[in-house]
Formats: C-alpha cells, sequence, structure tokens
C-alpha cells in the first residue's frame, strides 16, 4: 500500500508538470519536473526518505 502511495505521488508530480508547462507556466513545470526526478530518483536508490521508514522497499 506504502509503495502504490508513493508511486501515485510521483506520477502526480509529473502529471502537475505537464499540466504546468501546457498552460504555459514553464516556471512552475520546470520546478515540479525537477521535483519528480528527484522523488524518482531517491525511489530508484531505496532512500530511506522514499521508504517512509523502511516501510517500502
Amino acid at each position: 500500500m506504502m509503495r502504490f502511495l508513493r508511486d501515485t505521488l510521483i506520477i502526480a508530480v509529473f502529471a502537475g508538470a505537464l499540466t504546468g508547462f501546457v498552460l504555459h507556466e514553464a516556471a512552475i513545470g520546470a520546478v515540479l519536473a525537477v521535483v519528480g526526478g528527484v522523488m524518482l530518483s531517491l525511489a530508484s536508490r531505496g532512500h530511506k526518505y522514499m521508504t517512509f521508514g523502511g516501510l517500502v522497499r
């Protein structure tokens, strides 16, 4: 369940980035894209902040 929530959060950030670009809010879209990239990178490495205290591996 926690993995589903984490993955949904990452997808939501990227969806927000795409929405920002479509609505011509490039600054917001760029920031959200960077945040999503960092979150995806941390999740793929199994970083403790993206595993909810070790509950998700």
